[in-house]
C-alpha cells in the first residue's frame, strides 16, 4: 500500500489582487489597534497643518523683506513641506501594503499582527539585535505548513546602535527536533550579518551549483550531520526555491531570510513564499525527524540533551556591514575635524596666498 498523498495547502490570493482603499485602511487601523497618533488621518492632518504653517511663515518673511536679504530661507520654508509630503506618501503606501497582507491573512483564517516586539526568536539575525521590531507578521497553524512570515528591522537606542543591521524579511518554520546550528550564507547576496559568524567553525566546500550559491557554515565536528540533513535532492530544491535567500537551522527552527524589499503584498511573491514554506517544511521535517546527535554521550541524551553544546550555537553573532560603515564614518569624521582644528588655519592662510 503506497504512502498517503498529502493535499497541498490551498490559499486565496484575491485580497492581494486589489488595492487597499481609504475605508480598508481605516478598518485595518481599528482592527489592529494602531495608536491614534500613528493613524492615517492623524498623520495627514499633521502634515497639512505643518504645510499651512510653513506657507504662513513664507508670507511673513515676504512681508518683512527678510527674503530679499536672505532668499535661501524661502528654499528651506518650501523644502520642509515637500519633504513632509514625500514622507507621508511613503507612510501611506506602506500602510496600504500592510492592510492588503492583513486582509489576505484574515481571508485564509491565519493570524496577523501589525507590530511585534520582543519575540525572542532563536535565529542569529534576531538574537544579535537588542531591540528589534517586526511588521506585518502572518502566522498559519495548518500542520501541513505551520509558518510565520514578516519583516524585521532593528531599532537604534543609545548604546544599542552597535547592533543595528539591515532590515530583512523572513519565514520561520518549525522542525520536528533540535538540530545543529547550520547557516547557508548566500555568496551572491548578503542579507543578514554573516561576517565573523562561526569563528573557528567548519566551512564546508560542496560541489556543483549549490556551492556556487551558498557557503555552508556548521560547528566543527558536525560536518557529517550537515551532510545527513542536506542530501543532494534537498540541496537541489533549495537552489530551485531559495537561491536568492539565506537559510539558517537553529534549535528546532528553520529560517529563510529574504531581502527587505520582498513584496509580500504582491500575489506572485506571496504565492512563491508559501510554496517555499510548504515544501521546505515537508522536506526538512523528513530529513530531521529522525536526527539524533550521539556526541553528548548516553547520560546527556537520557537527560534530554538533543544536540551537544558545541553544536547548539555557532561562535560569534555576525558583524553588520551597517555598523562597520557607521563606525568608520564616525572615525573618519572625527579625524577630519581634529585635523582641521590643528592645521586648518595654516591651510587657509596658504590657500589665501
Amino acid at each position: 500500500m503506497g504512502d498517503a498523498v498529502v493535499e497541498p495547502v490551498a490559499f486565496d490570493l484575491d485580497p492581494l489582487r486589489r488595492s487597499a482603499g481609504y475605508r480598508d485602511i481605516l478598518a485595518y487601523e481599528r482592527a489592529c489597534g494602531i495608536p491614534v497618533h500613528r493613524r492615517f488621518l492623524t498623520v495627514l492632518i499633521g502634515v497639512l497643518l505643518f504645510a499651512a504653517a510653513m506657507l504662513v511663515a513664507l508670507w511673513w518673511l515676504g512681508r518683512s523683506d527678510i527674503l530679499a536679504v536672505a532668499p535661501i530661507l524661502g528654499v528651506f520654508v518650501l523644502g520642509y513641506p515637500l519633504l513632509a509630503a514625500i514622507g507621508f506618501v511613503w507612510f501611506a503606501v506602506d500602510l496600504s501594503r500592510r492592510a492588503k497582507v492583513a486582509a489576505f491573512a484574515w481571508r485564509n483564517g491565519w493570524a496577523y499582527a501589525d507590530t511585534l516586539e520582543h519575540t525572542r526568536r532563536p535565529g542569529a539575525a534576531f538574537t544579535r539585535v537588542l531591540h528589534g521590531r517586526e511588521r506585518a507578521v502572518v502566522a498559519g497553524d495548518d500542520p501541513r505548513m505551520p509558518f510565520e512570515l514578516g519583516k524585521h528591522h532593528s531599532i537604534a537606542r543609545g548604546q544599542d546602535r552597535a547592533t543595528v543591521q539591515r532590515p530583512f524579511a523572513f519565514i520561520e518554520l518549525p522542525l520536528p527536533t533540535s538540530v545543529p546550528h547550520i547557516v547557508l550564507a548566500n555568496r551572491k547576496r548578503s542579507i543578514i550579518p554573516t561576517l565573523g559568524l562561526g569563528r573557528g567553525a567548519a566551512r564546508m566546500e560542496l560541489e556543483g551549483e549549490f556551492a556556487r550559491v551558498f557557503r555552508l557554515i556548521v560547528p566543527e565536528g558536525y560536518q557529517q550531520d550537515a551532510l545527513y540533513i542536506f542530501t543532494p535532492d534537498l540541496m537541489a530544491r533549495v537552489i530551485d526555491l531559495g537561491s536568492g535567500a539565506e537559510i539558517e537551522l537553529v534549535s528546532d527552527r528553520l529560517y529563510v531570510y529574504l531581502p527587505y524589499s520582498t513584496r509580500f503584498d504582491r500575489p506572485d511573491t506571496m504565492a512563491a513564499a508559501l510554496v517555499l514554506a510548504e515544501e521546505f517544511h515537508r522536506r526538512f521535517a523528513a530529513r530531521t525527524e529522525l536526527y539524533r546527535d550521539d556526541k553528548p554521550g548516553a547520560a546527556a541524551i537520557r537527560a534530554g540533551v538533543s544536540v551537544g553544546l558545541r553544536g547548539q550555537r555557532l561562535a560569534g553573532s555576525g558583524i553588520s556591514v551597517m555598523a562597520v560603515a557607521g563606525t568608520a564614518g564616525v572615525v573618519l569624521l572625527s579625524a577630519g575635524v581634529t585635523a582641521f582644528s590643528l592645521f586648518g588655519g595654516d591651510m587657509l592662510r596658504l590657500l589665501g596666498g
